[in-house]
């Protein structure tokens, strides 16, 4: 459990890229709550104390605010405490993101439990008040339809638009224009829900010092148009529909609250232990964000498929090279949603129109996974696929022939995105031994690896994930990316019994690392950022597969060497990605922090992305690209990738297994 004084946003109803709802202030009755996409989507919160309103949630400045005394962030809660001299007030949301259990972490469910001691006796009373604006995402304001349901043992009302048009739109900062807003309680609370104006309204009483627990969830009809398929999110595989999946929720509120305490308490001792209070705080705001940027949903065969948002940079669905990062939060607790990442790519990678013997880099705009649409031709007269306005849905990419020019060469990440995708189906079957799936793409991986070992030496002028910076020639972090994939690579399969293979991709390896070495290590005490610039520095990320999978294709004293130039180039608020810029990545400097044999040097890498978090002016949902010298978001927020948080704990618990 994180005490918060301050931090770019705190987390209030998450559960998928559409319903994820933060407070962008350190005080709850500072501002109302918005969207991530950083839209007003007003909840308030108000508590009666005898005859007096007291406002702790939202922006009103007709009600009076009561302080608020304490707030603490765990995985997957947010707590808060309120106090005045009549009344202490807690408030806490809670969502249950059992990764154990797959239909858990797709439920679009928040709890809200309020608990209250009257000081003096008095009655108490909370009021909630849920925008419309939280069912909309367009300018017009049709009027939204609500009805309240009550059975013997429940009462429930929705909220939603009375012409749904689901998946009518796709894009980046965008929120959903389609579903339903649920509210739920069981009959015991005496919740009782009325509409005024452009706000859905639930009131119920409080005994002092007893918890009142009421459901939040959003139900989205249809989550994703999957290859031309409207899907459905998992969890309605296993419920006849949303009351039933609510009925069962308020049934087992008490398991649900205890699962919430019992994944806080496990994520926060195995951080505590491996990396200390910061690695405790950055895994606390972490979890649930990396989890409910994606969509779970399964695919027309049966396969789990685990689909993300690249949120705020262009909102592409099922980004490889956003996957690559988050990677590490599911391959140390499930490697199913692991597998759920790679899916729809090797899908999309098979059909005509991708016509590369490279990996593709996402496969649509979410909620359309049809194709990509990174890189797309322009200005080509018919030929300009990327013509689409704001919220204009994605043409069905993946029913085009080969031939078409849908794509533009010099826009893609060759090595980038087959080093990813080799990397991860290698360190999922390492993790969990399951051949099915690793076979299963096998001529895909072979293809690919063989493009890295022919390209991966010394890559030519292209982009990297870090494409913010532009394209490089000669990058030597991208190199060591084709490196450490084909050494994974060559590793999975010795291990899966294919020695031949296995052998040769290995000795790859070997021998690229042996010319990466020659060619990057000069008589300076750190690599350059590529290899024609010797005067150069960067972080060398993609090395981590080498210690954490025992690949032994470089020394111990190339990182060493490298964490002393970090650590000489540190700014306030964390190493910079390299020498070009004073910007960096908050992933990555956590997978090199793996390479610190001390913590006192691991605490100097990771304790700056806190400061970060709780200095920079910027309110909004963790960002992992900001300046390092003055804490300001460079664009990136609410994006999987902070999964990416986890990867110390990823080493210890493969470290433990190897034992």
């Amino acid at each position: 459990m994180v005490k918060v004084n301050r931090a770019s946003s705190i987390p209030l109803f998450l559960s998928d890229p559409y319903f994820s709802i933060w407070s962008p202030a350190d005080k709850l009755t500072d501002c109302d709550t918005q969207s991530w996409t950083g839209k007003e989507q007003p909840v308030r919160g108000y508590i009666t104390v005898g005859e007096t309103t007291y406002r702790f949630m939202g922006a009103d400045g007709l009600i009076p605010s009561i302080p608020q005394t304490n707030l603490e962030v765990t995985a997957t809660q947010t707590k808060y405490t309120f106090e005045n001299d009549r009344v202490k007030l807690e408030v806490v949301f809670s969502v249950d993101l059992n990764l154990e259990d797959l239909y858990t972490i797709s439920e679009p469910v928040t709890v809200v439990t309020t608990k209250a001691v009257a000081k003096m006796s008095e009655e108490l009373a909370v009021r909630l008040t849920f925008s419309e604006e939280i069912c909309r995402d367009t300018l017009e304001k049709e009027p939204l339809h609500w009805k309240e349901i009550i059975t013997p043992t429940e009462n429930i009302v929705w909220m939603g638009k009375g012409r749904q048009t689901p998946l009518d739109s796709t894009g980046d900062l965008i929120d959903i224009n389609w579903g339903y807003l649920y509210l739920a309680a069981t009959n015991q609370t005496n919740i009782r829900y009325e509409k005024r104006r452009e706000n859905l309204v639930a009131t119920y009483p409080l005994t002092s010092d007893a918890p009142v627990s009421i459901v939040v969830a959003y139900d989205d009809v249809h989550s994703i148009n999957y290859f031309g398929t409207p899907t459905n999110a998992l969890w309605k595989e296993k419920y006849t529909g949303i009351f039933a999946l609510l009925k069962e929720y308020l049934e087992t509120l008490s398991e649900r609250l205890s699962d919430c305490e019992r994944i806080d308490k496990k994520i926060s001792e195995s951080a505590l232990i491996v990396g200390g209070e910061s690695l405790d705080f950055l895994t606390a705001f972490s979890y649930r964000q990396s989890i409910c940027a994606h969509k779970l949903i399964r695919d027309p065969e049966g396969e789990i498929v685990f689909l993300s948002k690249e949120c705020s940079s262009n909102g592409c669905i099922g980004t490889v090279d956003i996957s690559y990062p988050s990677i590490p939060l599911y391959l140390l607790y499930q490697t199913e949603l692991a597998k759920g990442m790679l899916r729809p790519v090797y899908k999309f990678a098979s059909l005509p129109v991708w016509e590369y013997d490279f990996a593709p880099h996402d496969v649509g705009c979410y909620p359309y996974a049809t194709g990509q649409v990174y890189g797309e031709q322009t200005h080509i007269g018919s030929k300009d696929w990327s013509n689409r306005a704001v919220r204009d849905t994605i043409y069905d990419y993946y029913q085009l022939p080969a031939g078409q020019a849908v794509y533009n060469f010099e826009q893609q990440m060759p090595i980038e995105e087959s080093g990813n995708m080799l990397a991860m189906v290698s360190a999922i079957y390492l993790r969990d031994k399951e051949e099915s799936f690793f076979k299963e793409h096998m001529d895909t991986n072979l293809m690919w690896a063989d493009y890295l070992v022919k390209f991966g030496q010394n890559p030519e002028n292209q982009l990297c994930t870090d494409d913010f910076a532009g394209h490089l020639a000669h990058n030597c972090n991208l190199s060591l990316k084709a490196i450490t994939a084909l050494g994974l690579f060559g590793k999975a399969l010795t291990a899966m019994g294919v020695q031949e293979k296995g052998a040769r991709y290995t000795t790859c390896a070997h021998k690229m690392a042996q010319a990466w070495m020659e060619t990057a290590i000069s008589s300076k005490e750190h690599t350059p950022l590529a290899f024609d610039r010797p005067d150069s520095w960067s972080m060398k990320y993609n090395i981590v597969w080498d210690k954490l999978f025992d690949l032994g294709l470089f020394p111990e004293e190339v990182m060493q060497k490298e964490l002393s130039k970090y650590l000489e180039e540190i700014n306030e608020f964390g190493v910079p990605l390299d020498n070009r810029a004073e910007y960096t990545k908050a992933d990555w400097i956590v997978w090199i922090s793996i390479f610190a044999n001390e913590n006192t040097t691991r605490e100097k890498l990771l304790s700056p992305i806190r400061h970060y978090i709780e200095c920079t002016e910027n309110r909004v949902p963790f960002s992992d690209w900001y300046d390092t010298k003055d804490a300001h978001v460079m664009n990136f927020k609410n994006r999987t990738v902070v999964g990416a948080m986890f990867m110390p704990l990823l080493k210890e618990a493969l470290a433990t297994e190897s034992k």
